[in-house]
């Protein structure tokens, strides 16, 4: 009896799983076309073919919906680079690395970008920032002097705001091979590195991207 319900609330959590990533994704195909903050609640329900019922037992709201789209995504896109990143880089080869893939990623998947550029930052909640990655190597490299007289929090402006401002220019105009190297460079000379080690960093040669996993958002952005 025990073993039968077991099997049941697997069986249930999954469903309940299924159908939060299937509203996710609903909401940035809509992302990929409208601003989020000209959409309702209607909108997704619609594209989703759910209930409104169904909506609300899953998200509050439906900045609560795309608060949770951008912490699934730079979560899946933190996994995936965890499986091409060597243990041995340094933090700020790995921030440059990292910001360099998601920028091109951005491009090659217009819908993952169109999200991206609308992205709230900072975040109005404050248990909840979709760029924390970014943020740790930022101080990871300011504490170890890679990175000199310069704040946290202006660190943090630079990079996020160069990478959110390099994806909307890309999405805009795509430019020629290397933009993405281009504003990573100029975003580490203004976190205060000299212009030798920005320059080597910024055009280290990019490992092959890794096969996008087979399930979640970024897995359904690969199969469309």
């Amino acid at each position: 009896m025990v073993k039968g319900l077991d099997h049941r609330v697997r069986v249930a959590a999954l469903r309940r799983e299924e159908m939060r990533l299937h509203l996710l994704f609903s909401g940035l195909m809509l992302a990929s076309t409208h601003s989020i903050h000209e959409l309702e609640v209607e909108d997704v329900i619609r594209h989703a073919e759910v209930s409104r019922g169904s909506f609300y037992n899953y998200f509050p709201s439906l900045m609560d919906l795309y608060d949770g789209l951008a912490k699934r995504l730079m979560q899946e896109f933190a996994d995936m680079m965890g499986v091409l990143e060597p243990q041995s880089l340094d933090a700020v080869t790995r921030l440059a690395l990292n910001v360099r893939i998601l920028m091109r990623l951005a491009v090659d998947f217009p819908a993952l970008g169109n999200f991206l550029v609308q992205v709230k930052w900072p975040s109005r909640s404050l248990d909840f920032d979709v760029f924390e990655n970014i943020i740790s190597d930022i101080n990871l490299g300011i504490d170890a002097g890679q990175l000199k007289n310069i704040s946290s929090s202006i660190g943090s402006s630079i990079v996020i705001g160069s990478l959110i401002g390099g994806i909307h220019s890309m999405l805009r105009e795509p430019p020629s091979t290397g933009y993405e190297d281009k504003v990573m460079n100029q975003a580490l000379l203004g976190l205060g590195m000299d212009s030798g080690s920005a320059n080597g960093i910024s055009k280290a040669r990019l490992p092959p991207r890794p096969p996008f996993p087979e399930t979640g958002l970024l897995g359904k952005l690969a199969n469309l």
